[in-house]
C-alpha cells in the first residue's frame, strides 16, 4: 500500500508542475496593476530573445493591463516592450511608431533614463535599417543622457554602438577609439562583460585591418573573460576565431588545438551554429594538410548543416500582435486534463488494493 501511495505522490507532483506558462500565470495573478504591468514589462524584454512567443503574449498583456490603470507610465512600458519585440522581428515601421510613442511619455515624464532607453531603441532601429547617421545621432543623445547621469555601464554601451556604426562605414580608427574607451570603462568598472564585447570587436577591427597577431591577442584576452564568466557559446566562438586566424598563419597545431576544445564545446552545450562553422574550418585543416578527401568531406558537412540552419531559420513564424485573434491566454486546459487525471490515480489507488487483497486470499 505504501508503494502504491509513493508511486502516486511522486505522479501528482509531476502532474502539477506542467504548465509551460507558470511565470505568466504568475504575474497575472498579481492583484496590484501597474505591479503586473512592471514584471510583464520587465521579463517580456528578458525573454525578447530566449523565448519571443511568450515574451509577445507579455506583451499584449502588458498593453491590457496597462490601459486598465490609465498611467501614462506604464502604457508607455507597453509600447516600449512592443517596439523593441517588433524590432527584433523586422518590423520596423510599426517598431518606430511604438517607440516615439514611448520617447514621448518620457520626455513628458522628464524621465532622463527613460528618454535615454528611447534614443538607444531608435538608434537600434536605424541602425538595423542601415540609416547610419540616424543611428549615430540617437545613439549620442543617449550618450549625453547617461552622461548626465553618471551611469558609466551604459555610456559604455553606447560607446560600443557608436564604434558598431564607425566600424561598418569602414572608419576603423574611428571605431577603435571607442572600442578602447569602451575597455577602459569596463576596466575601471571591473565589468567583464563590457571588457570582453570591447575585446572582440576591437580584434573584428585589427582582422579587417589585417594585423593577424593584434587580433589573435583580443581573442584570447576575450576567452579568458568568457571562461571566467562561464559563458560556453562565447567560449566556443572565440576558439572557432583563433582557429580561423590560426589558418591564416598556415599554424596547424594551434588550429587543431583550438578546433578540438570549440568541438567538445559544441557537442556538450549542443551547439549547431559553433558545429557548422568548425566544418568549414576543418575542411579548410585538411586541405593545407593535403588531405583533399577529409577537406570535402567536412566541407560537404559543413554545408548540408549551413542549409539546414537556414531552412529552420526561414521556417521561424513571424509574430505579429496585430493580426492574432487568439484569445490572450487561457490556462484552463492544463488544470483540467490535470485534474481529470489525478481523479482517475485516485481511483486506482481506492481500487487496486481490494483486487490484491481479493487476489491473495
Amino acid at each position: 500500500m505504501l508503494r502504491f501511495f509513493i508511486v502516486f505522490l511522486f505522479i501528482s507532483i509531476a502532474l502539477s508542475g506542467q504548465d509551460p506558462d507558470t511565470l505568466l500565470t504568475h504575474i497575472l495573478k498579481t492583484e496590484n496593476d501597474t505591479e503586473c504591468v512592471n514584471q510583464l514589462y520587465r521579463y517580456g524584454l528578458d525573454l525578447a530573445d530566449k523565448n519571443p512567443k511568450l515574451a509577445f503574449t507579455m506583451a499584449k498583456n502588458c498593453e491590457r493591463i496597462s490601459l486598465r490603470t490609465n498611467s501614462k507610465k506604464h502604457i508607455s512600458y507597453a509600447n516600449n516592450l512592443t517596439g523593441v519585440l517588433y524590432t527584433k522581428q523586422g518590423h520596423y515601421k510599426r517598431a518606430l511608431g511604438y517607440i516615439e510613442k514611448y520617447l514621448a511619455v518620457q520626455k513628458e515624464l522628464s524621465n532622463s533614463l527613460g528618454i535615454a532607453i528611447g534614443y538607444r531603441n531608435l538608434g537600434n532601429i536605424y541602425l538595423r535599417l542601415k540609416q547610419f547617421r540616424d543611428a549615430e545621432d540617437f545613439f549620442l543623445k543617449a550618450l549625453d543622457h547617461y552622461n548626465s547621469m553618471n551611469n558609466k555601464v551604459e555610456v559604455a554601451n553606447e560607446l560600443l554602438n557608436i564604434g558598431v556604426i564607425k566600424h561598418l562605414e569602414g572608419q576603423f580608427d574611428a571605431a577603435m577609439q571607442n572600442y578602447q574607451k569602451a575597455f577602459e570603462t569596463g576596466k575601471e568598472l571591473n565589468n567583464y562583460n563590457i571588457k570582453e564585447i570591447s575585446l572582440n570587436n576591437l580584434a573584428q577591427v585589427f582582422l579587417d585591418k589585417g594585423d593577424l597577431e593584434k587580433a589573435l591577442a583580443c581573442n584570447y584576452d576575450a576567452l579568458e573573460l568568457s571562461e571566467l564568466m562561464g559563458l560556453d557559446v562565447n567560449v566556443t566562438d572565440y576558439h572557432l576565431s583563433i582557429a580561423e586566424i590560426a589558418l591564416e598563419q598556415k599554424n596547424i597545431s594551434l588550429a587543431e588545438e583550438n578546433l578540438n576544445s570549440a568541438i567538445m564545446l559544441c557537442n556538450k552545450i549542443e551547439y549547431p551554429t559553433g558545429r557548422s562553422h568548425y566544418y568549414n574550418l576543418v575542411s579548410e585543416l585538411y586541405r593545407q594538410k593535403n588531405d583533399h578527401k577529409a577537406a570535402y568531406e567536412n566541407l560537404r558537412r559543413y554545408v548540408q548543416l549551413n542549409d539546414s540552419l537556414l531552412s529552420l531559420r526561414h521556417e521561424e513564424p513571424v509574430i505579429d500582435l496585430e493580426e492574432t485573434d487568439k484569445p490572450i491566454y487561457n490556462c484552463s486546459k492544463t488544470t483540467i486534463k490535470n485534474t481529470w487525471l489525478l481523479t482517475l490515480l485516485s481511483l486506482i489507488l481506492i481500487i487496486v488494493p481490494f483486487v490484491l487483497i481479493r487476489y491473495k486470499r
